[in-house]
């Protein structure tokens, strides 16, 4: 925080302060607030879901109808961990995976982080309550009373067990606020209402008010920087202020109304990457902004045009990123945070083998995307029936995207390119909130490459956050990135203390990606300052050629003796072949699916090349042992190292 802070104006610092006072009253007297015995708001409808039940597809109604059917068995299932029995109700303030539990205190006494391999990410995920919508559907779907009753239960446990400001799940406004969404939607599936429901449905209400007062007063704005989680506060309040009526609602729904439309301008990119430098929060802010959107068209409001364009330009942006299969790469950290389950979420859960679980399968929302822009994303519009809206047809469904050869995405620091069964993202992401982020890794200079429907070189994922502090570190460290290390530093210092897991010293700056196209052949070019403390600077370019062939040149510069590797990281189960380990030309011979991929490096030095063991994550939590290429060597005041990658198509 202290580095954050020097950088601000005295202007900055002193509206902090103003801020952080005027939050600390509204802390202070939000237990009178609570203690109100009176609701003064009532629930409302706002036909979010538009049902068509007769469109939905066969398999979207198994998962959801499997989904469900586990719930109701008390097994709750979880991107990393498959279905995992929890019992009817579950304990809410449990880590199953380290069986700790948090205090029943006062929120503010508690201690989230303990530093003793628990995560509190557990009992938060669990608590978020986003299983409620997909029991809705299912008491929608199929009519059994069961799913329906099954959701009832558990929220009325909820919120027994939790009441406003006590326990492990009323320490952060983010949670309150995914929560209270989940909430709303699911109480909408359930309606009509008979009379005989409306003593559940005025507790519920006020628990859904007091969700509000407790955002409010636990507001995650700050002048010095902000991220998704004060972006969730303003769209669960709008959520809020949308399904609720009183007295100064509407003004409410106003207010927040136009702080969401004024954050996208600030935390989306021009060209629809998220300044957080994470695919992962791309998706949750993608959906926070998608759920905001909905809810504008339920009640007419028309949304600024500013918004609407850049949401826009986050569909087509994560539509550039996803590979054949639907899938996103994990770029910088994810921890699975979604605001509303889709079947691809629900597919992945359910999936027997870990090793099949990839937690940013994204096709369906990009099928919401293209029913809300009607442009094409590559997505699938499995969702579409929810919400009013027909499904692709099959000729939809298997007709092929048109991708473009290359797309440059300047202000996110991505370009994607393609030639024939190539397909590379080349990411020179700028750190995270202007230098201030939490969640951005060591990856500049990186690539995911993919040869037909295969990933050859993968990013690592996440891995995990504050449970283990090694394994953490291991996720965000240049080494687990296909880039170059020099001297086995890092490209932003990573610091050692456990309580600076969310900060990277904002060391490395990176060039605008250069994008040529000549002869067939395309080239992409970047370069970072991260090595300039050592007195060296990294340039990287990739060149895809007509030939089904991939070339690299990686140039180092600057003074002195030093030492050098390049890491090549293989998805799991990959087989390789070394060739030639020494000299000035090493190579190796990678199995890849049908292919066999040939890999060569030369240097006017000694190189080595190695395979070492790595690990990669597909989800939050979720580790697999792999295999990563390693090349290295040893160089005086410069070096090019030419890395050649080629195939038979």
């Amino acid at each position: 925080m202290l580095s954050v802070v020097k950088r601000e104006s005295p202007v900055t610092l002193a509206r902090e302060v103003l801020w952080r006072t005027k939050k600390r009253w509204r802390q202070k007297h939000l237990p009178g607030k609570l203690q109100q015995l009176s609701c003064p708001v009532k629930y409302r409808p706002v036909s979010y879901y538009q049902p068509q039940l007769e469109q939905m597809g066969k398999y979207e109604r198994e998962v959801i109808l499997r989904y469900a059917d586990a719930i109701c068995a008390g097994e709750f299932p979880w991107f990393a961990y498959g279905p995992v029995s929890l019992g009817f109700p579950p304990r809410w303030n449990l880590d199953f995976v380290s069986d700790s539990t948090w205090p029943e205190l006062p929120s503010e006494a508690i201690q989230v982080v303990r530093y003793d391999g628990s995560d509190v990410k557990v009992p938060w995920e669990l608590s978020r309550l986003q299983f409620l919508p997909v029991l809705g559907k299912a008491w929608r779907l199929s009519g059994e009373k069961r799913y329906r009753q099954a959701g009832r239960d558990l929220l009325s446990d909820w919120m027994e067990k939790n009441p406003t400001g006590v326990g492990v799940n009323w320490t952060i406004a983010m949670e309150a606020a995914l929560r209270a969404i989940s909430i709303c939607l699911f109480v909408e599936l359930l309606g009509p209402w008979t009379p005989e429901d409306d003593p559940w449905v005025i507790r519920v209400t006020k628990c859904l008010w007091q969700h509000l007062l407790f955002i409010e007063a636990n507001n995650e704005f700050s002048h010095l920087s902000r991220g998704n989680h004060y972006l969730s506060n303003i769209v669960g309040l709008f959520c809020l202020a949308t399904f609720l009526q009183g007295p100064r609602i509407v003004l409410r729904r106003r207010q927040y109304q136009q702080l969401i439309e004024q954050e996208i301008l600030r935390q989306v990119y021009e060209d629809g990457g998220n300044y957080e430098a994470s695919t992962g929060y791309h998706v949750l802010c993608l959906e926070m902004f998608t759920n905001t959107f909905r809810l504008m068209r339920c009640q007419q409001i028309v949304p600024a045009p500013t918004f609407t364009l850049r949401l826009r330009s986050m569909y087509r942006f994560l539509g550039a990123m996803t590979d054949a299969h639907g899938r996103v790469p994990q770029l910088g950290d994810c921890d699975d945070g979604r605001v509303e389950l889709l079947c691809d979420d629900l597919e992945q859960m359910l999936k027997t083998a870990p090793a099949d679980r990839h937690s940013l399968t994204v096709s369906g929302l990009l099928g919401i995307g293209e029913c809300l822009f009607a442009e094409s994303y590559g997505g699938r519009r499995r969702e579409a029936p929810w919400y009013g809206q027909a499904p692709e047809s099959r000729e939809d469904s298997d007709a092929q995207v048109t991708r473009q050869c290359s797309l440059s995405l300047p202000n996110s620091g991505l370009a994607v390119a393609r030639n024939g069964d190539l397909e590379v993202v080349f990411t020179a992401l700028p750190n995270g909130i202007g230098g201030k982020g939490s969640h951005t890794h060591n990856d500049k200079l990186s690539l995911i490459v993919r040869i037909g429907e295969e990933e050859l070189f993968t990013d690592p994922g996440t891995g995990c956050y504050t449970r283990n502090a090694e394994l953490r570190n291991h996720f965000r460290a240049t080494a687990a990135h296909n880039t170059i290390q020099v001297d086995g530093e890092e490209q932003n210092r990573i610091l050692a203390s456990p309580t600076e897991l969310f900060r990277l010293c904002d060391d490395a700056h990176v060039s605008p990606i250069e994008v040529q196209e000549q002869n067939g052949t395309l080239r992409l070019r970047a370069s970072h300052d991260g090595y300039c403390r050592l007195g060296i600077t990294h340039s990287r370019t990739v060149r895809l050629t007509p030939q089904p062939s991939l070339k690299i040149e990686d140039v180092l510069t600057g003074s002195g003796s030093h030492s050098f590797q390049a890491f090549f990281h293989l998805q799991r189960l990959r087989q390789v072949d070394i060739v030639g380990a020494r000299g000035e030309e090493v190579s190796c011979r990678i199995n890849l699916g049908p292919r066999v991929v040939k890999m060569s490096c030369k240097a006017p030095v000694e190189l080595q090349l190695a395979c070492v063991p790595t690990r990669i994550s597909t989800a939050y939590g979720l580790v697999h042992e792999a295999t990563s290429i390693m090349v290295g060597g040893h160089f005086r005041t410069s070096v090019a190292l030419v890395s050649h990658i080629s195939w038979e198509g």
